[in-house]
Protein backbone atom coordinates (compact mmCIF):
# COMPACT_ATOMS: atom_id res chain seq x y z
CA UNK A 1 0.00 0.00 0.00
CA UNK A 2 1.15 3.81 -0.96
CA UNK A 3 1.85 5.99 1.87
CA UNK A 4 0.81 9.47 1.33
CA UNK A 5 2.34 12.38 3.19
CA UNK A 6 0.44 15.98 2.99
CA UNK A 7 2.99 18.19 2.47
CA UNK A 8 1.65 21.78 2.14
CA UNK A 9 4.61 22.82 0.95
CA UNK A 10 5.68 26.25 1.45
CA UNK A 11 4.27 28.90 2.41
CA UNK A 12 1.60 28.32 4.77
CA UNK A 13 -0.10 25.03 4.74
CA UNK A 14 0.80 23.11 1.86
CA UNK A 15 2.38 25.02 -0.74
CA UNK A 16 5.48 24.83 -2.24
CA UNK A 17 6.81 28.43 -3.73
CA UNK A 18 8.22 28.14 -7.52
CA UNK A 19 9.75 31.19 -7.73
CA UNK A 20 7.37 34.10 -5.87
CA UNK A 21 4.50 33.88 -3.78
CA UNK A 22 1.00 33.86 -6.14
CA UNK A 23 -1.92 36.32 -4.59
CA UNK A 24 -2.78 33.23 -2.51
CA UNK A 25 -0.12 33.86 0.12
CA UNK A 26 0.03 37.18 2.71
CA UNK A 27 3.71 36.86 3.46
CA UNK A 28 5.19 40.12 1.64
CA UNK A 29 8.67 40.06 0.45
CA UNK A 30 9.58 37.98 -2.78
CA UNK A 31 10.92 36.35 -4.86
CA UNK A 32 10.14 32.88 -2.58
CA UNK A 33 11.76 29.72 -3.36
CA UNK A 34 10.90 26.46 -1.81
CA UNK A 35 13.09 23.26 -1.55
CA UNK A 36 11.64 19.96 0.08
CA UNK A 37 14.00 17.49 1.54
CA UNK A 38 12.20 13.67 2.18
CA UNK A 39 13.55 10.88 4.24
CA UNK A 40 13.12 7.25 3.71
CA UNK A 41 12.34 5.91 7.35
CA UNK A 42 11.58 2.24 5.97
CA UNK A 43 13.46 -0.90 5.50
CA UNK A 44 13.49 -0.90 2.11
CA UNK A 45 14.53 1.50 -1.11
CA UNK A 46 11.35 3.93 -1.28
CA UNK A 47 9.48 4.84 -4.04
CA UNK A 48 8.45 8.28 -4.26
CA UNK A 49 5.85 10.22 -6.29
CA UNK A 50 5.58 13.68 -5.75
CA UNK A 51 2.15 15.71 -7.03
CA UNK A 52 1.96 19.53 -7.59
CA UNK A 53 -1.56 21.02 -7.17
CA UNK A 54 -1.87 24.36 -8.12
CA UNK A 55 -4.65 26.79 -6.08
CA UNK A 56 -7.54 26.01 -7.90
CA UNK A 57 -6.98 22.34 -7.54
CA UNK A 58 -5.55 21.36 -10.53
CA UNK A 59 -2.45 18.64 -11.38
CA UNK A 60 0.80 21.61 -12.29
CA UNK A 61 3.13 18.15 -12.43
CA UNK A 62 4.67 14.98 -11.42
CA UNK A 63 8.04 13.60 -10.55
CA UNK A 64 9.26 9.97 -9.53
CA UNK A 65 11.84 9.27 -7.34
CA UNK A 66 13.93 6.81 -5.78
CA UNK A 67 15.22 7.01 -2.53
CA UNK A 68 18.00 4.15 -1.06
CA UNK A 69 16.72 3.58 3.12
CA UNK A 70 17.88 6.38 5.59
CA UNK A 71 19.33 8.64 2.93
CA UNK A 72 17.26 11.70 1.54
CA UNK A 73 15.66 13.31 -1.73
CA UNK A 74 16.63 16.87 -1.88
CA UNK A 75 14.18 18.73 -4.19
CA UNK A 76 14.64 22.28 -5.58
CA UNK A 77 11.52 23.29 -6.45
CA UNK A 78 12.14 26.02 -8.78
CA UNK A 79 14.36 23.65 -10.75
CA UNK A 80 11.33 21.48 -12.25
CA UNK A 81 10.93 23.23 -15.74
CA UNK A 82 7.12 22.20 -15.55
CA UNK A 83 5.55 24.70 -13.30
CA UNK A 84 4.83 28.19 -13.76
CA UNK A 85 6.00 30.59 -11.29
CA UNK A 86 3.04 30.27 -8.25
CA UNK A 87 2.38 28.89 -5.06
CA UNK A 88 1.33 25.07 -5.69
CA UNK A 89 0.44 22.08 -2.99
CA UNK A 90 2.24 18.94 -2.58
CA UNK A 91 1.11 15.65 -2.41
CA UNK A 92 3.94 13.06 -1.60
CA UNK A 93 3.16 9.25 -2.43
CA UNK A 94 5.67 6.34 -1.09
CA UNK A 95 5.80 2.14 -0.76
CA UNK A 96 7.84 3.25 2.17
CA UNK A 97 7.23 5.98 5.51
CA UNK A 98 8.85 8.58 4.81
CA UNK A 99 9.26 12.17 6.46
CA UNK A 100 9.35 15.58 4.67
CA UNK A 101 10.69 18.90 5.84
CA UNK A 102 10.06 22.07 2.90
CA UNK A 103 12.16 25.39 3.65
CA UNK A 104 11.28 28.74 1.84
CA UNK A 105 13.14 31.66 1.40
CA UNK A 106 13.59 34.97 -0.27
CA UNK A 107 16.55 37.29 -0.28
CA UNK A 108 16.24 38.17 3.90
CA UNK A 109 13.94 35.68 4.77
CA UNK A 110 13.49 32.09 5.45
CA UNK A 111 11.06 29.39 7.51
CA UNK A 112 10.61 25.75 7.71
CA UNK A 113 7.56 23.60 8.77
CA UNK A 114 6.94 19.61 8.19
CA UNK A 115 4.73 17.45 5.56
CA UNK A 116 1.41 16.05 7.25
CA UNK A 117 0.93 12.24 7.58
CA UNK A 118 -2.70 12.44 8.20
CA UNK A 119 -5.50 14.72 7.50
CA UNK A 120 -8.09 16.18 10.07
CA UNK A 121 -11.56 17.54 10.50
CA UNK A 122 -9.64 20.36 13.14
CA UNK A 123 -6.44 21.88 13.66
CA UNK A 124 -5.49 24.44 15.88
CA UNK A 125 -3.23 27.69 16.09
CA UNK A 126 -2.04 28.91 19.79
CA UNK A 127 -0.78 32.19 18.54
CA UNK A 128 -1.37 34.18 15.43
CA UNK A 129 -1.34 38.22 15.13
CA UNK A 130 -2.79 41.17 13.56
CA UNK A 131 -0.68 43.83 13.93
CA UNK A 132 1.02 42.57 17.35
CA UNK A 133 4.11 44.90 17.81
CA UNK A 134 4.42 44.81 13.90
CA UNK A 135 3.96 40.87 13.68
CA UNK A 136 1.27 39.77 10.99
CA UNK A 137 -0.29 36.34 10.72
CA UNK A 138 -1.68 34.22 7.97
CA UNK A 139 -3.70 30.67 8.34
CA UNK A 140 -3.42 28.11 5.59
CA UNK A 141 -5.73 25.13 5.03
CA UNK A 142 -4.95 22.15 2.63
CA UNK A 143 -8.39 19.87 1.54
CA UNK A 144 -6.83 16.41 1.32
CA UNK A 145 -10.04 14.86 0.04
CA UNK A 146 -10.70 14.55 -3.18
CA UNK A 147 -13.82 17.11 -3.66
CA UNK A 148 -14.25 20.77 -2.52
CA UNK A 149 -15.33 21.21 0.94
CA UNK A 150 -16.22 24.56 3.13
CA UNK A 151 -13.61 25.05 5.23
CA UNK A 152 -13.95 27.61 8.68
CA UNK A 153 -11.59 29.82 10.26
CA UNK A 154 -12.50 30.91 13.92
CA UNK A 155 -10.31 33.18 16.22
CA UNK A 156 -9.86 33.77 19.71
CA UNK A 157 -8.94 36.53 21.57
CA UNK A 158 -7.38 35.76 25.21
CA UNK A 159 -9.22 34.78 27.82
CA UNK A 160 -12.46 33.97 25.81
CA UNK A 161 -13.88 30.67 24.51
CA UNK A 162 -15.86 33.07 21.97
CA UNK A 163 -14.31 33.59 18.65
CA UNK A 164 -14.09 37.26 17.76
CA UNK A 165 -14.06 36.21 14.17
CA UNK A 166 -15.14 33.75 11.67
CA UNK A 167 -14.80 32.84 8.08
CA UNK A 168 -15.55 30.48 6.16
CA UNK A 169 -13.65 29.24 1.98
CA UNK A 170 -14.55 26.55 -0.62
CA UNK A 171 -11.17 24.74 -1.02
CA UNK A 172 -10.88 22.25 -4.50
CA UNK A 173 -9.72 19.03 -3.79
CA UNK A 174 -5.96 18.96 -2.69
CA UNK A 175 -5.71 22.44 -2.90
CA UNK A 176 -4.91 25.09 -0.67
CA UNK A 177 -6.34 28.65 0.54
CA UNK A 178 -4.48 31.09 2.93
CA UNK A 179 -6.78 33.15 5.36
CA UNK A 180 -4.92 36.47 5.94
CA UNK A 181 -5.19 38.27 9.36
CA UNK A 182 -4.03 41.34 8.37
CA UNK A 183 -6.10 44.60 9.20
CA UNK A 184 -9.33 42.64 10.57
CA UNK A 185 -11.59 45.01 12.38
CA UNK A 186 -12.66 42.22 15.00
CA UNK A 187 -8.63 41.88 16.06
CA UNK A 188 -6.67 44.50 18.22
CA UNK A 189 -3.50 45.37 17.98
CA UNK A 190 -0.73 44.06 20.28
CA UNK A 191 -2.69 41.14 21.17
CA UNK A 192 -1.86 37.27 20.98
CA UNK A 193 -5.03 35.23 19.23
CA UNK A 194 -5.09 31.69 18.89
CA UNK A 195 -7.20 29.92 15.64
CA UNK A 196 -9.33 26.81 14.73
CA UNK A 197 -8.97 25.26 11.26
CA UNK A 198 -11.93 23.22 10.89
CA UNK A 199 -13.83 21.24 8.13
CA UNK A 200 -15.87 18.32 7.50
CA UNK A 201 -13.42 16.30 5.65
CA UNK A 202 -10.08 15.88 6.08
CA UNK A 203 -7.84 19.08 5.87
CA UNK A 204 -4.16 19.41 6.86
CA UNK A 205 -3.09 23.70 7.71
CA UNK A 206 0.17 25.74 8.93
CA UNK A 207 0.50 29.36 10.60
CA UNK A 208 3.00 31.62 8.91
CA UNK A 209 3.68 35.01 10.91
CA UNK A 210 6.07 37.74 9.24
CA UNK A 211 7.51 41.11 10.87
CA UNK A 212 7.42 44.53 9.37
CA UNK A 213 9.80 47.97 9.72
CA UNK A 214 12.49 47.14 11.87
CA UNK A 215 11.81 43.32 11.95
CA UNK A 216 10.61 42.58 8.62
CA UNK A 217 13.23 39.97 7.99
CA UNK A 218 11.58 37.81 10.22
CA UNK A 219 9.47 34.82 9.21
CA UNK A 220 8.13 32.28 10.97
CA UNK A 221 6.03 28.94 10.18
CA UNK A 222 4.39 26.18 11.93
CA UNK A 223 2.22 23.42 11.85
CA UNK A 224 -1.22 23.36 13.33
CA UNK A 225 -2.20 20.48 15.81
CA UNK A 226 -4.83 18.09 14.87
CA UNK A 227 -5.38 17.26 18.68
CA UNK A 228 -4.53 18.33 22.26
CA UNK A 229 -2.49 16.56 24.95
CA UNK A 230 -2.16 17.17 28.78
CA UNK A 231 1.30 17.25 28.62
CA UNK A 232 3.54 19.22 26.08
CA UNK A 233 7.53 19.29 26.01
CA UNK A 234 9.75 21.75 24.77
CA UNK A 235 13.40 20.99 24.52
CA UNK A 236 14.83 24.41 24.08
CA UNK A 237 13.33 27.69 24.97
CA UNK A 238 16.18 30.88 25.24
CA UNK A 239 16.40 33.40 27.57
CA UNK A 240 19.20 35.80 26.62
CA UNK A 241 21.52 32.92 25.45
CA UNK A 242 23.61 34.51 22.87
CA UNK A 243 21.52 37.45 22.18
CA UNK A 244 18.57 34.31 21.29
CA UNK A 245 15.28 35.04 23.21
CA UNK A 246 11.96 32.85 22.96
CA UNK A 247 8.34 32.68 23.92
CA UNK A 248 6.13 29.94 24.82
CA UNK A 249 2.30 29.93 23.08
CA UNK A 250 0.00 27.59 24.91
CA UNK A 251 -3.87 26.95 23.62
CA UNK A 252 -6.80 25.61 25.33
CA UNK A 253 -8.37 23.20 23.04
CA UNK A 254 -11.06 22.05 25.01
CA UNK A 255 -14.53 23.22 25.80
CA UNK A 256 -13.68 23.80 29.51
CA UNK A 257 -11.37 26.26 31.61
CA UNK A 258 -7.81 24.31 32.03
CA UNK A 259 -5.07 24.47 34.44
CA UNK A 260 -1.91 24.79 33.38
CA UNK A 261 1.56 24.55 34.96
CA UNK A 262 4.82 25.19 33.14
CA UNK A 263 8.15 23.85 34.81
CA UNK A 264 11.23 24.63 33.53
CA UNK A 265 14.58 22.21 33.84
CA UNK A 266 15.59 24.78 36.97
CA UNK A 267 12.55 23.63 38.58
CA UNK A 268 10.98 26.63 38.84
CA UNK A 269 7.19 26.85 37.62
CA UNK A 270 4.31 28.89 37.17
CA UNK A 271 0.55 28.03 37.03
CA UNK A 272 -2.19 29.66 34.98
CA UNK A 273 -5.38 29.12 33.92
CA UNK A 274 -6.70 29.46 29.92
CA UNK A 275 -10.40 29.52 28.99
CA UNK A 276 -11.81 27.20 26.61
CA UNK A 277 -9.96 27.52 22.68
CA UNK A 278 -7.94 30.32 24.28
CA UNK A 279 -4.78 31.30 24.74
CA UNK A 280 -1.67 32.03 26.85
CA UNK A 281 1.63 33.61 25.62
CA UNK A 282 4.57 33.42 27.64
CA UNK A 283 8.03 35.45 26.93
CA UNK A 284 10.55 33.96 28.78
CA UNK A 285 12.95 37.00 29.16
CA UNK A 286 10.11 38.10 31.56
CA UNK A 287 10.43 34.78 33.42
CA UNK A 288 13.10 36.42 36.42
CA UNK A 289 13.28 33.40 38.26
CA UNK A 290 15.14 32.16 35.19
CA UNK A 291 18.94 32.60 34.78
CA UNK A 292 19.93 33.14 31.08
CA UNK A 293 20.85 30.45 29.35
CA UNK A 294 19.04 27.54 27.25
CA UNK A 295 16.30 25.43 29.21
CA UNK A 296 13.82 22.55 28.16
CA UNK A 297 10.18 23.12 29.16
CA UNK A 298 7.39 20.76 30.41
CA UNK A 299 3.53 21.96 30.27
CA UNK A 300 1.27 20.23 32.64
CA UNK A 301 -2.83 20.88 31.95
CA UNK A 302 -6.09 19.46 33.26
CA UNK A 303 -7.30 19.95 29.90
CA UNK A 304 -5.89 18.93 26.36
CA UNK A 305 -4.10 21.90 25.38
CA UNK A 306 -1.16 22.74 22.44
CA UNK A 307 2.38 24.61 22.73
CA UNK A 308 4.55 26.26 20.16
CA UNK A 309 7.68 28.22 20.88
CA UNK A 310 9.24 30.76 19.37
CA UNK A 311 12.46 31.82 18.89
CA UNK A 312 14.49 35.19 17.57
CA UNK A 313 17.71 37.31 18.14
CA UNK A 314 18.76 40.82 17.36
CA UNK A 315 19.67 40.39 13.85
CA UNK A 316 16.21 38.94 13.35
CA UNK A 317 16.86 35.44 12.98
CA UNK A 318 13.67 33.89 13.84
CA UNK A 319 11.49 30.57 13.52
CA UNK A 320 8.77 28.50 15.49
CA UNK A 321 8.25 24.90 16.51
CA UNK A 322 5.76 22.91 17.82
CA UNK A 323 5.99 21.43 21.77
CA UNK A 324 5.68 17.47 21.76
CA UNK A 325 3.41 15.69 23.71
CA UNK A 326 4.62 11.67 23.31
CA UNK A 327 8.36 10.81 22.61
CA UNK A 328 10.04 7.38 21.45
CA UNK A 329 13.59 6.04 21.46
CA UNK A 330 14.13 6.98 17.79
CA UNK A 331 14.09 10.51 16.30
CA UNK A 332 14.24 10.95 12.44
CA UNK A 333 15.84 14.27 11.48
CA UNK A 334 15.73 14.86 7.72
CA UNK A 335 17.98 17.56 7.36
CA UNK A 336 20.95 18.87 8.90
CA UNK A 337 24.37 21.02 7.95
CA UNK A 338 27.69 21.79 8.83
CA UNK A 339 29.09 25.16 6.79
CA UNK A 340 26.65 24.24 3.70
CA UNK A 341 27.05 27.25 1.62
CA UNK A 342 27.04 28.67 5.18
CA UNK A 343 24.62 26.99 6.62
CA UNK A 344 25.37 25.23 10.32
CA UNK A 345 23.07 23.10 12.32
CA UNK A 346 22.16 22.05 15.74
CA UNK A 347 20.30 19.29 16.97
CA UNK A 348 18.19 19.45 20.72
CA UNK A 349 16.54 16.16 22.45
CA UNK A 350 14.77 16.68 25.31
CA UNK A 351 14.06 13.11 27.76
CA UNK A 352 10.68 12.89 28.53
CA UNK A 353 11.44 10.04 30.16
CA UNK A 354 11.26 9.17 33.95
CA UNK A 355 14.50 7.61 34.32
CA UNK A 356 18.44 9.09 32.99
CA UNK A 357 19.36 8.10 29.59
CA UNK A 358 21.47 8.05 27.02
CA UNK A 359 21.83 9.60 23.51
CA UNK A 360 23.25 8.46 19.99
CA UNK A 361 23.27 10.59 16.56
CA UNK A 362 23.92 8.46 13.94
CA UNK A 363 24.41 10.92 10.67
CA UNK A 364 24.03 9.38 7.12
CA UNK A 365 26.99 7.94 5.25
CA UNK A 366 28.99 8.87 8.17
CA UNK A 367 29.75 6.35 10.81
CA UNK A 368 32.38 7.74 11.75
CA UNK A 369 30.54 10.86 13.19
CA UNK A 370 27.76 8.91 15.20
CA UNK A 371 28.30 10.27 19.45
CA UNK A 372 26.93 9.29 22.51
CA UNK A 373 25.53 11.83 25.20
CA UNK A 374 26.27 11.43 28.47
CA UNK A 375 23.62 10.38 31.08
CA UNK A 376 20.96 12.78 30.61
CA UNK A 377 18.47 13.49 32.99
CA UNK A 378 14.45 13.41 32.54
CA UNK A 379 13.09 16.47 31.65
CA UNK A 380 16.60 17.85 30.70
CA UNK A 381 17.89 17.94 26.90
CA UNK A 382 21.45 17.19 24.92
CA UNK A 383 22.60 19.87 22.23
CA UNK A 384 24.57 18.45 19.39
CA UNK A 385 25.84 21.61 17.31
CA UNK A 386 27.84 20.29 14.08
CA UNK A 387 29.98 22.69 13.22
CA UNK A 388 31.97 21.34 16.43
CA UNK A 389 31.68 17.53 15.24
CA UNK A 390 35.59 17.30 13.97
CA UNK A 391 34.35 13.91 12.01
CA UNK A 392 31.85 16.14 9.87
CA UNK A 393 33.13 17.10 6.78
CA UNK A 394 32.33 21.14 6.36
CA UNK A 395 29.69 20.93 3.23
CA UNK A 396 27.55 17.79 5.18
CA UNK A 397 23.89 18.06 4.21
CA UNK A 398 22.45 14.79 4.61
CA UNK A 399 19.74 13.10 7.46
CA UNK A 400 20.61 12.19 11.12
CA UNK A 401 19.14 9.84 13.44
CA UNK A 402 18.80 9.82 17.39
CA UNK A 403 18.26 6.70 19.19
CA UNK A 404 17.71 6.44 23.41
CA UNK A 405 18.77 3.97 25.05
CA UNK A 406 15.24 3.23 26.94
CA UNK A 407 13.55 6.38 27.47
CA UNK A 408 11.26 8.18 25.58
CA UNK A 409 13.07 11.33 23.79
CA UNK A 410 11.74 13.98 21.48
CA UNK A 411 14.39 16.03 19.02
CA UNK A 412 14.17 19.48 16.97
CA UNK A 413 16.84 20.38 14.45
CA UNK A 414 17.78 23.98 13.22
CA UNK A 415 19.98 25.59 11.07
CA UNK A 416 21.24 28.98 10.59
CA UNK A 417 24.31 31.44 9.32
CA UNK A 418 26.58 31.02 11.61
CA UNK A 419 29.92 31.99 10.39
CA UNK A 420 30.77 35.66 9.55
CA UNK A 421 30.25 37.92 7.88
CA UNK A 422 26.63 36.12 7.69
CA UNK A 423 25.90 36.69 11.46
CA UNK A 424 25.63 39.42 12.19
CA UNK A 425 23.68 40.68 8.53
CA UNK A 426 20.20 41.66 9.43
CA UNK A 427 18.31 38.89 7.38
CA UNK A 428 16.26 35.39 8.81
CA UNK A 429 18.33 32.31 8.33
CA UNK A 430 16.69 30.44 11.01
CA UNK A 431 14.89 27.71 10.04
CA UNK A 432 13.45 25.13 12.89
CA UNK A 433 11.51 21.57 12.60
CA UNK A 434 10.70 18.73 14.46
CA UNK A 435 11.90 15.51 14.56
CA UNK A 436 10.42 12.88 13.29
CA UNK A 437 9.75 10.31 16.58
CA UNK A 438 9.47 6.74 15.17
Amino acid sequence: MKKLLSALFIISVCLSLVSTASADSSVPGGKFASSMTVQNLGTSEANVIVKYIDVNGGDAAQSSHTIPVNDVLFIYVPGNSELATGQYSVVISSDQPVAAVSNFADEDSGASYSGIGTGANSWFFPAVYDNYYSYFSEVIAQNVTNSSQLVTLKVFAPGSSVAVYETSETVAAYASHSFNLTGLSQLETNKVYSAELSAPGGIVGISNIWGSGATAPQLYSYNGFSSGSRTFYIPSAAKNYYGWNSSVNIQNVSTSDANVTVTYSTGHSDDFQIPAKSGKAIYVPGVTALPNGLHSVTVESDQDVVVTLNQSNNYNRAATYNGAPIGTTKVALPNVMKKYYGYSSSISCQNIGTEATTMTVEFANRPAATKTSPGIAPGASWLIYLPNEAALPNGFNASAIVTSSGQPIICIANSNMEDPPYSTQNRDELKIYNGVNQ
